[in-house]
C-alpha cells in the first residue's frame, strides 16, 4: 500500500448499471418470471409498502448469482488498481443490502457497503447522505452510471461516469468534477 492511496478519500462504486451490466432488481424479477411466476402477483401489494419494502421481498426470492452477472472489466480493474494503492473502496448501491453482501463477499474488494435495507431508498439525494454517515466525512470520489448519481456527483470530490450517455456527461460536468468517463467493454467474469 502506498501513502498516496491512503491520503486520497474513499472511493465509493455504484453496483447497477456501473459495476455490471444490468440492474440486480430486474434480474431477479425475470428469473421469478422464469422460474415462479406466480410469486410476481405479490409485486404489486409489496410495492405499496415503498420500493425498500419491494427491494427486500425480491432479494428473500432470488439473489443473483454474481458469477452470472456481466461485469464492467474496465471498472474492477480501476478499482483493483486503486484498492492496490491503498484507497479505501465502499459498494454504495441502492440495490438490497442482502444483494451488495454477496457481491462484496465475491469480489473481495470493498471496505464498506452503503446499500437499501429498510426504511429509505437508497439512491440519490439519499445514497449521499447515506454515503456521509456510513464514513463519517463529507469527502469521497464517486462512480457512477446514471441521472440518479446527479446528486452525487455535485457532492463527490471527483466523480467517474460509466457508460454515459452525451446528455449525462453534460449534466454531470455541470455539476461536479469529472475525471473520467469509463467507455466499457462487456464481459461475463
Amino acid at each position: 500500500m502506498t501513502d498516496e492511496g491512503r491520503s486520497e478519500p474513499p472511493l465509493c462504486v455504484d453496483l447497477d448499471g456501473t459495476l455490471i451490466e444490468g440492474d440486480t432488481l430486474r434480474i431477479s424479477l425475470r428469473y421469478l418470471a422464469r422460474t415462479a411466476p406466480w410469486k410476481l402477483l405479490a409485486v404489486p401489494f409489496v410495492l405499496l409498502r415503498g420500493r425498500p419494502a419491494l427491494k427486500a421481498w425480491v432479494a428473500r426470492q432470488h439473489i443473483p448469482n454474481p458469477s452470472d452477472l456481466i461485469w464492467r472489466t474496465e471498472v474492477l480493474q480501476f478499482l483493483r488498481e486503486e484498492r492496490g494503492r491503498g484507497r479505501q473502496i465502499i459498494l454504495a448501491t441502492a440495490a438490497h443490502k442482502s444483494v451488495a453482501d454477496v457481491v462484496c463477499a465475491h469480489l473481495g474488494l470493498f471496505d464498506g457497503i452503503v446499500a437499501t435495507e429498510s426504511g429509505a431508498n437508497v439512491k440519490g439525494h439519499r445514497k449521499t447522505a447515506q454515503i456521509r454517515k456510513s464514513l463519517s466525512c463529507n469527502d469521497f470520489d464517486y462512480i457512477g452510471d446514471s441521472s440518479a448519481d446527479i446528486p452525487i456527483f455535485q457532492v463527490a470530490r471527483i466523480g467517474y461516469l460509466v457508460a454515459p450517455s452525451a446528455s449525462l456527461s453534460a449534466a454531470a460536468k455541470s455539476v461536479g468534477r469529472i475525471a473520467r468517463e469509463f467507455h466499457v467493454v462487456r464481459t461475463p467474469k
